[in-house]
């Protein structure tokens, strides 16, 4: 089953595409985006994880520029959202992604984390 849930960050609330596996997990897998945002694609991979037997989320990192979604022709779009990422809040997006996780017994010993893309 896969949903999105809202978490807080340090200065905001961020979306996460959450998706469970059938059955008790093997450990968890954190999808970090492309610069096109948590789109279609980002949330079949974190699907796939699940299929695979890993709790898998996808943080949505553009969350503070209105969490936009585009297509992969838009590169020019993407642009002001990626440069309006800044370390800090990376960091505070990604500690509130681990939080969550832990909340749901995932301890960063069983974490992995994915990127694509921008978060390759």
């Amino acid at each position: 089953m896969a949903k999105t849930v809202h978490v807080r960050t340090a200065d905001d609330e961020m979306g996460i595409y959450d998706a469970e596996p059938d059955g008790a997990a093997l450990g968890a897998v954190v999808v970090v985006q492309e610069a096109f945002g948590v789109n279609g694609h980002i949330e079949d991979v974190t699907r796939r994880f699940a299929a695979a037997g890993y709790r898998a989320v996808a943080p949505h990192l553009f969350h503070r520029t209105g969490d936009p979604v585009f297509d992969y022709g838009n590169f020019q779009n993407v642009m002001p959202h990626m440069q309006a990422l800044s370390e800090a809040g990376l960091t505070a997006d990604l500690g509130a992604t681990f939080d969550y996780l832990a909340a749901a017994g995932f301890e960063l010993p069983r974490v992995g984390v994915v990127g694509f893309c921008m978060g390759g």
